[in-house]
């Protein structure tokens, strides 16, 4: 019980301050894209912001990260609480212990405003 608590006390507190910076960094680039946008011209107003995209794209990890993180710590309150060792839960557990690192350079790769090919085949 312990263990649990301190374990979750301290992702708490360390996901909490992930979040707020996330946020904080939104805000600072949703503050600069409103004080920028009078000096664009019409012709760059179309092809999309930078600020934007960089804003969805710290949003979607921010999200991807927080989710599995959820997801792996509720495999390991049931791991904790089970009295039988259940195999395929470990397996889950290390599934998704290794999925950010796995899909995160995914995520990056195909919000790149470049076309996908070019970025993995050299289309």
């Amino acid at each position: 019980d312990s263990f649990v608590f301190l374990r979750f006390s301290h992702d708490a507190t360390f996901i909490s301050i992930m979040i707020w910076t996330s946020v904080s960094m939104v805000l600072l680039l949703h503050r600069h894209h409103q004080r920028a946008q009078h000096i664009l011209t019409a012709n760059q107003n179309h092809r999309g912001h930078a600020e934007t995209s960089a804003a969805h794209t710290i949003l979607m990890l921010v999200v991807t990260f927080v989710g599995l993180y959820l997801l792996n710590f509720i495999c390991v309150i049931f791991h904790t609480f089970l009295i039988d060792y259940r195999l395929w839960l470990r397996h889950v557990n290390e599934a998704l212990t290794a999925g950010f690192p796995t899909i995160s350079p995914f995520l990056l790769i195909f919000r790149d405003p470049k076309d996908p090919c070019s970025v993995l085949f050299n289309c």
